[in-house]
């Protein structure tokens, strides 16, 4: 079985997240990481440059927060998957992100093992991956 690879843009305005997010995205076989940005406008302009297959969006940065972010990589590269992603589990911002085109919401703090886990079910749900790899 061939290994379909995923590039990943991670947008996040903490450099802590973003180290923690690169990590989990070089260790993976099946993720390559293309990009990171630290603000809305960053994140948007290398979604237009990478098209990349997964946007992992944090909710609170600069530049317009994720919700611009979202819009943007939507207009820039509509093929991309976005991942909301935040220490906020407001029902406000958890809708408002998937009204901007997130496909899910992810709580910062889970395991490694399980934000991939979730990555794959995001891209699944948007028929990007086959049912049976993972």
């Amino acid at each position: 079985m061939n290994l379909v690879v995923l590039r990943v843009l991670i947008a996040d305005d903490d450099p802590v997240m973003r180290m923690l997010l690169g990590a989990i995205a070089r260790t993976d076989p099946a993720l390559e990481l293309v990009a990171e940005a630290e603000d809305a406008d960053e994140a948007i302009a290398l979604a237009a440059e990478h098209h990349a297959d997964l946007a992992i969006v944090d909710v609170q940065m600069p530049g317009g927060g994720g919700v611009r972010a979202t819009e943007g990589i939507r207009d820039a590269a509509p093929q991309t998957t976005i991942v909301a992603l935040s220490a906020d589990e407001s029902e406000r911002i958890v809708l408002d992100m998937l009204k901007a085109g997130a496909v899910t919401y992810i709580r910062k703090g889970v395991a490694a093992d399980e934000l991939t886990a979730l990555l794959r079910e995001s891209l699944r749900a948007q028929a990007q991956l086959p049912d049976g790899d993972g």
